[in-house]
Order: structure tokens, then C-alpha cells, then sequence
């Protein structure tokens, strides 16, 4: 079985996500050992933001890493089952996520899974539909909180 950045790698539906991931470096954290849940943007969602923020967030490494560390959940392998019984989980960056069933399905703050508890050998992935925007304005805090 392949670990998450491979996972990602080899789905088809997370080109930009990886492309991050790749730009960053940090691949390793996304093969290391786990377990890990990871909450993973499909590219549509990347397009989704307007082309004025996303632009502004592609090209800044430091708010990407700290993107990527909101998505992450260390140490623990959550099922959307598990996540769903939480109801709050708090990510690498130290904020929490709200998972809740909804009408429109499992939902991560406003994000919709459209898959979920896809297995890999250091962890599991959720496939989101959008970008939260409630963590990527926490995102954003994280990284002018750092800048200043």
C-alpha cells in the first residue's frame, strides 16, 4: 500500500495539492510513518478560489506550508465515522476543524467530502470539494501572526 503523498501522486484528482506539496518539500512529512489523517483538496476547488487570492496564495511558500499543516490531523488515523463522533479535530497548525453531517454530506467547515477514508499505508485521506475558506483565512492569521 502507498503512503499519503503517493496516494495523492497517483489518484489524478489532486494535481495541484501535490504540486504544492511538492513545491514545499514536504513530501516527507507526507511519507513519514503516521498515522496521519489528511484532509486533501481535489484541483477544482484550487480553481474554485478567485484568481486574485489564489494567485496570491500560490505564490507565497509560507502560507502554503501552513495550508498544508491546517489539512493535516498527526498521529492519529481518523475514519469520517470517527471524525463525525468528534465533531471538532485540531490539525498540526494547532486550529480545529468542524466535521458534521449535513444535508450536503460530511462537511469540513464548509467543505463537502466527496470521498472519504481513502486508505494509505501511514494514514487515510478525505477528499474535499473546496478549500475551507474559514481555514484558509485561519491559514492567513497563522502566517501574519509569524510575518510580524
Amino acid at each position: 500500500m502507498a503512503k499519503i503523498f503517493d496516494t495523492l501522486q497517483n489518484d489524478g484528482r489532486f494535481g495541484r495539492l501535490v504540486e504544492i506539496i511538492q513545491t514545499l518539500g514536504e513530501e516527507k512529512m507526507l511519507q513519514g510513518e503516521g498515522p496521519m489523517t489528511f484532509f486533501a483538496p481535489v484541483d477544482s476547488a484550487w480553481d474554485a478560489i478567485p484568481e486574485p487570492n489564489r494567485a496570491m496564495i500560490l505564490n507565497d511558500k509560507q502560507m502554503l506550508s501552513h495550508l498544508i499543516d491546517f489539512f493535516t490531523i498527526g498521529n492519529h488515523k481518523c475514519t469520517l465515522e470517527s471524525l463525525l463522533s468528534k465533531n471538532v479535530v485540531q490539525t498540526v497548525e494547532g486550529n480545529t476543524l468542524m466535521v458534521r453531517s449535513t444535508e450536503r454530506g460530511t462537511q469540513v467547515d464548509e467543505a463537502v467530502v466527496l470521498e472519504g477514508d481513502i486508505e494509505a499505508e501511514n494514514g487515510i485521506i478525505h477528499a474535499l470539494d473546496s478549500v475551507p475558506f474559514t481555514t484558509l483565512s485561519q491559514a492567513y492569521e497563522a502566517y501574519m501572526a509569524v510575518s510580524e
